[in-house]
């Protein structure tokens, strides 16, 4: 872009730290530049957005350190700010260090201990929130005894604290609490000891990659139990395989269809890509790059802090992805920017999710 005497405005440096395996990034990558090609063109911010990519996987697989070591280079190339880390336990390794190097983060994790006053969040999904629609989803559905597995990780124990306080006040009684690793090698037994316990229904709570897992075990134990999960559910959308391992499963996703503003959004991003994906997380990129964009808009400067105070100034921003009244507002000390509708309930049939239902207490 350049001004009107011909000298060239420097781009907006945007970090995108990639924390985890991705079976979306190519997807995740094209709609973040899609949408702020599109805030540039309609004139929300006044230059164009470079991406910079750093692929730094961590926990759980490998180390935080290489999360860590992937933002550092990020705020050393000179970003405003960044997208990711993308989960919570990368979220909660690197929180300290972003307050301490003050270049806004915004990440997509669900803990609630993921604060600070340059650690922003547009979750995708929330450890507690989750836990009370999934408890809903149960008595809701008639079902009066849960079998709960969790992970023994930082998120599987939020998860299960506060599934346990929503699932005491919907009147339910947990049979069984069971556990597992992230990456487990005696799961089928585990799964054998909840069903002996014979609860109405399965309750997984966790990051994931077990659930993954499961799909042949049910028939060899002949146990096909009414089951939900947390946003782990979201993996289905990462390969052909991982959406036939869920088959059967409810999870709490986001991407909805009665949200006006979802299909013009998608119809945008076809034409423009070739792309004919249409998954949550297309939807969630673009108002993460909506969001961030804005944030330029108000910044009193363009530095990071001014990105920080600009990103706290955003109100009644609508969202595509949630329900209809999924709007994204922040302040200086709310920094959890979806409100409304923002999660709900889908389900896999036939090798494609399924709207269920929004949150109803």
């Amino acid at each position: 872009m350049a001004t009107p005497h011909g000298q060239a405005f420097a781009p907006i440096k945007i970090g995108v730290l990639i924390d985890m395996d991705m079976g979306t990034k190519a997807d995740f990558l094209a709609t973040l530049r899609f949408a702020f090609a599109e805030a540039h063109a309609r004139q929300v911010i006044s230059r164009p957005v470079e991406l910079l990519v750093e692929e730094a996987i961590g926990l759980p697989r490998l180390e935080a350190k290489n999360t860590i070591d992937g933002y550092r280079r990020l705020v050393e190339a000179g970003v405003l700010g960044t997208i990711g880390p993308l989960i919570t336990d990368n979220s909660l390794a690197l929180a300290p260090v972003i307050d301490q190097l003050g270049v806004p983060a915004v990440t997509w994790t669900g803990t609630d201990r993921y604060h600070g006053e340059y650690c922003f969040n547009l979750g995708n999904g929330g450890l507690a929130e989750e836990a009370a629609l999934m408890a809903t989803w149960i008595r809701r559905r008639g079902y009066k005894s849960v079998g709960m597995i969790h992970e023994i990780s930082p998120g599987g124990i939020e998860y299960a604290s506060n599934f346990r306080w929503y699932a005491a006040r919907a009147g339910l009684t947990v049979l069984i609490e069971a556990y597992t690793t992230q990456v487990p090698d005696d799961l089928e037994q585990t799964l054998a000891t909840i069903r002996d316990q014979r609860p109405d229904c399965l309750a997984y709570l966790g990051y994931g990659y077990p659930t993954i897992l499961m799909g042949p075990m049910f028939p060899r134990l002949g146990w096909n139990p009414p089951r939900i999960m947390t946003t782990a559910f979201q993996f289905c959308y990462a390969k052909p395989e991982w959406m036939a391992a869920l088959e059967g499963w409810y999870g709490i996703d986001q991407i909805c269809e009665d949200n006006p503003r979802l299909r013009p959004m998608l119809d945008r991003f076809h034409a423009a890509t070739g792309s004919t994906k249409d998954h949550t997380i297309i939807a969630l990129s673009y108002d993460t790059a909506v969001l961030i964009a804005e944030g330029l808009a108000r910044a009193p400067l363009l530095t990071p802090r001014g990105l920080k105070e600009g990103l706290e100034k955003v109100r009644m921003l609508p969202a595509v992805n949630g329900g209809p009244r999924t709007h994204m507002s922040l302040g200086p000390y709310d920094h959890k920017a979806y409100k409304g509708d923002w999660l709900l309930v889908r389900h896999i049939v036939d090798g494609r999710t399924i709207f269920d239902e929004l949150y109803e207490p």
